[in-house]
């Protein structure tokens, strides 16, 4: 049987940690993985999977402006963008033969495609939410993004069929679509965390994404909770750095942390604040904890879905430059079990082992 190769797109955490459940259903199943990936993608699946094969790939970088829209740093770098669609599919092309690979799943890597082996890729976004002048462009941004999707031979959808699921109108079109497989939620946790009786800590603030918002942030939450005497964690989401522990002002900073000691501290924290990244949000349904969402600022999708689970009463949402710690939802907890019980991943990666 040859090799399945499982690639990310290095834009934050949320892509590559979203692809951990679909890892771990291959590799249930004994099938031969190779993994790639670049930055702090390559650095995450490295620790978590360290005797798997893993080539570094490098892909688009696109920097968070410190001001100003997403959409207008994505317009400049789109002539880069386009060419790295187009060196990613000829990395492949090159690749299939050398590392004998029989199917590729990308999630979010728009080139990693070949009509020589089956290719799915994974994405919630299949269509675009703009604002303001942007939606004008949306017309043309959803015809380049289907003339991508049509290249695939399925588009795994993580997200339930059934409107408005967790991503609403980003994951749902009016008309069915052949290629389109809805999967439920990818989260690499697999239980709820419900709170302790009595939590040890007051706030845990999860950060994620590329810099340089993800350090203004930081230092924002820092600025904002350093006189107080509430009891913080900020878990940075930095792989990379080495899992130490730092106190500032009697907060504790903590670079990265596995799995299960992350839901130890869910756990034991009566409030979250994290982005409305949507892998940050399925890991919270999964884990039935709500929690106070600061969206990317500029970055349309995240406004999108802090507004959309800010509306369904689950969450509660603040713009990072208004940011208060007052804005915590009323309650820790959701119940969700209507989304959280759909999961189609097992059928969808017994499909691809057949054509393997």
């Amino acid at each position: 049987m040859k090799k399945l190769l499982i690639a990310p797109l290095n834009w934050g955490l949320g892509h590559a940690s979203r692809c951990v459940p679909v890892i771990d259903e291959f590799i249930e199943h004994n099938i031969e993985i190779i993994l790639a990936g670049d930055g702090l993608v390559y650095d995450f699946l490295h620790q978590r999977y360290p005797l798997l094969p893993i080539i570094n790939l490098q892909g688009q970088k696109i920097t968070y402006q410190t001001r100003g829209s997403l959409n207008l740093a994505l317009a400049r770098s789109l002539a880069g963008f386009l060419r790295n669609i187009v060196s990613e599919h000829e990395w492949l092309q090159d690749s299939i033969e050398k590392y004998d690979i029989g199917a590729i799943i990308s999630d979010n890597r728009y080139g990693l495609w070949s009509k020589s082996i089956p290719s799915f890729l994974i994405t919630h976004q299949i269509n675009i939410k703009s604002k303001g002048l942007w939606k004008f462009g949306e017309p043309l941004a959803h015809q380049k993004i289907h003339g991508f999707l049509n290249n695939f031979y399925e588009i795994w959808i993580p997200d339930v069929p059934q409107r408005p699921g967790l991503a609403g109108d980003l994951s749902h079109v009016e008309k069915s679509n052949s290629k389109y497989r809805y999967l439920g939620i990818l989260s690499r946790f697999k239980y709820p965390a419900p709170i302790h009786d009595h939590p040890s800590n007051d706030i845990l603030a999860i950060l994620s994404g590329p810099e340089p918002q993800r350090t203004i942030f930081e230092n924002i939450l820092l600025k904002t909770f350093e006189n107080t005497t509430m009891r913080m964690i900020i878990l940075r989401g930095l792989p990379s750095a080495h899992p130490t522990q730092l106190k500032s002002n009697g907060i504790t900073l903590i670079s990265h942390l596995q799995d299960n000691e992350f839901v130890d501290l869910i756990v034991k924290s009566k409030n979250i604040i994290c982005r409305s990244g949507y892998s940050s949000l399925m890991d919270l349904f999964r884990l039935q904890r709500t929690a106070l969402l600061v969206p990317t600022p500029g970055q349309s999708e995240q406004e999108y879905l802090a507004r959309l689970h800010a509306n369904s009463g689950n969450f509660s949402s603040v713009a990072q430059n208004k940011f208060k710690f007052y804005h915590f939802p009323a309650h820790t907890q959701i119940s969700c079990s209507n989304i959280t019980s759909q999961n189609y991943l097992s059928k969808a990666c017994e499909m691809v082992i057949k054509l393997l």
